[in-house]
């Protein structure tokens, strides 16, 4: 099962990122998780440019998502939203719908106590518009997230190791059920 691993950070040792690492490097054998390159490549969405020859970068963003069985994203918490970047990318696939029906799991992290929870929030009622497949134990919230993996993605709380992979489960769950429907 391929999924597509998306960071909301662009930040050279992003927690969010680390966290994809870590998914990646504890992920049954059966999740092929791929990180997704880096989303300032994405211009910035104009609906004049969203046509039926939209830019390169979109195009190759429009594909990656399609030929994925599922797309995990991991977010941090920008102004208690999501950083503009990540959103900027949905925008471009809100026409083209990529992500209809497309399972996905969500991790949010802060190193406040918060955990990004009001991005997270943000984030739902996005994904609700995007139409996708998710459920509860598809979401993590991760506090002090800087005490708890390194850039590296080495995850050094056992508490939050449990939660990943308890989110992977239910996602690689997700994942097969979509594929019975």
């Amino acid at each position: 099962m391929k999924v597509l691993a998306v960071s909301g950070s662009l930040r050279k040792g992003s927690s969010n990122t680390a966290l994809l690492l870590a998914a990646k490097r504890i992920a049954k054998d059966s999740l092929q998780i791929t990180l997704a390159d880096p989303l300032d490549r994405i211009p910035h969405f104009n609906p004049d440019l969203d046509t039926d020859s939209p830019p390169k970068e979109v195009t190759t963003w429009r594909r990656e998502l399609k030929e994925a069985d599922a797309i995990l994203f991991s977010s941090p918490e920008y102004a208690f939203a999501i950083p503009g970047v990540l959103k900027n990318a949905l925008d471009w696939i809100v026409s083209s719908a990529e992500l209809y029906g497309k399972p996905v799991g969500l991790i949010n992290a802060s190193p406040g106590y918060g955990g990004a929870s009001k991005a997270q929030e943000a984030f739902l009622h996005l994904l609700n518009v995007l139409t996708v497949k998710i459920n509860d134990g598809c979401v993590l919230s991760i506090p002090s997230v800087n005490k708890k993996v390194d850039p590296e993605g080495n995850i050094m709380d056992e508490q939050t190791e449990k939660e990943l992979k308890s989110c992977l489960e239910s996602l690689e769950r997700l994942i097969q059920d979509s594929k019975l429907s």
